[in-house]
């Protein structure tokens, strides 16, 4: 009897502990981000629920193209997943592409990065689509 009871609190015990995440990062980083305050991220009120996004960073790559980058936090304790998509806009404010829909997957408490790269010289807009995976 009590060695069951032990093996089940050790897996108790370890099942508990598996639902944290623990990220390290310079104290110091050595590169600056280009933050951006932004307005242009849609999203569905059900994400709201568990994900939001904490930091919109906007560079050039190859000279002349915009790239995006979006921190995504979990901001439950369990496993989720969301869809993401960027819409891209001249600099007429027409719509010029967009990227496929992607999928983020964030254990309990992490966040990720997700990017993308502008298809074209000429864009100098966007916004960041998010909705709850249904898949």
């Amino acid at each position: 009897m009590k060695l069951r009871l032990f093996l089940f609190l050790a897996l108790l015990f370890g099942a508990c502990a598996c639902s944290t995440v623990n990220t390290v990062e310079r104290a110091a980083p050595s590169g600056n981000a280009g933050m951006v305050d932004d307005k242009r991220v849609i999203t569905d009120s059900a994400l709201d629920e568990y994900a939001y996004v904490a930091a919109i960073n906007e560079s050039f790559v190859s000279g002349n193209l915009l790239k995006i980058q979006a921190k995504i936090v979990n901001s439950t304790a369990a496993f989720r997943s969301a869809n993401y998509k960027f819409t891209w806009f001249g600099a007429d404010g027409m719509q010029v592409g967009e990227t496929p829909w992607g999928v983020v997957t964030l254990e309990g408490g992490e966040s990720k990065y997700i990017s993308a790269v502008a298809p074209m010289p000429n864009v100098r807009n966007f916004t960041l689509t998010l909705l709850p995976n249904v898949r």
